[in-house]
């Protein structure tokens, strides 16, 4: 198409350049409305793609969810399990260690009371001066058939005591007071020719604390 004709009033040209022009704008015309319908057949086929896609995207999300799941409750099932163990293991040696505190306190309780015991004893000794009668009684019981010689071996005071209130009897039987400063007073030896028994209170005293398997020395205060 000439310049002249693109610039020419539309009045003023020939029958030739209008149909020229006209025959230019139909083939523009054409061209794109035929692009238009090749991009109208392409956009099913487009759409169709779109689609397909978008339903392998959600299918792969759910998927991966799915699995996510499935490994995130695994995993908390391990980790319960093993907060569970170790729940039980705590509560477990907290028992273990109530019964060790109710051990020691019984424990303590009664090696407060063997002391209490022995103190009590102790001042009994010092103010109760016939506390030795009964001692010696039961030191003599254990050996009814004195052999002589037969000793019986004190403090020098509770020689003296004895001697006031079974002075007589033991001479009967054939004991014999012997004196020894050695002796803590309370308690006694008992001799005979072939026996001897220790009435001592360190020793009386050692064998109630065997019994209660407790160490607990008569001496210490």
């Amino acid at each position: 198409m000439s310049t002249s004709s693109a610039t020419t009033p539309k009045e003023k040209q020939t029958a030739y350049e209008r149909w020229e022009m006209s025959s230019f704008s139909e083939g523009n015309d054409a061209k794109l409305n035929h692009a238009n319908a090749q991009k109208t057949k392409k956009t099913p086929a487009a759409s169709s793609i779109s689609g397909a896609l978008e339903s392998v995207r959600k299918e792969a999300y759910t998927k991966g969810m799915q699995e996510g799941f499935a490994v995130g409750m695994a995993k908390a099932k391990e980790y319960a399990a093993k907060e569970q163990q170790q729940l039980l293991l705590i509560a477990a040696n907290f028992e273990h260690a109530l019964e060790m505190a109710d051990q020691k306190i019984e424990e303590d309780i009664l090696a407060l009371a063997l002391e209490m015991a022995k103190l009590m004893l102790k001042q009994k000794i010092n103010v109760d001066p016939e506390v030795i009668l009964p001692v010696v009684r039961d030191a003599i019981h254990y050996l009814p058939n004195v052999q002589k010689p037969a000793r019986i071996i004190v403090h020098q005071e509770d020689a003296r005591i004895l001697r006031d209130s079974l002075g007589e009897e033991l001479a009967e039987q054939g004991w014999q007071i012997q004196e020894d400063h050695n002796i803590e007073r309370g308690g006694c030896l008992v001799e005979t020719g072939e026996n001897q028994i220790d009435a001592s209170n360190k020793v009386r005293w050692k064998r109630i604390a065997d019994a209660l398997a407790q160490s607990n020395d008569w001496l210490l205060p």
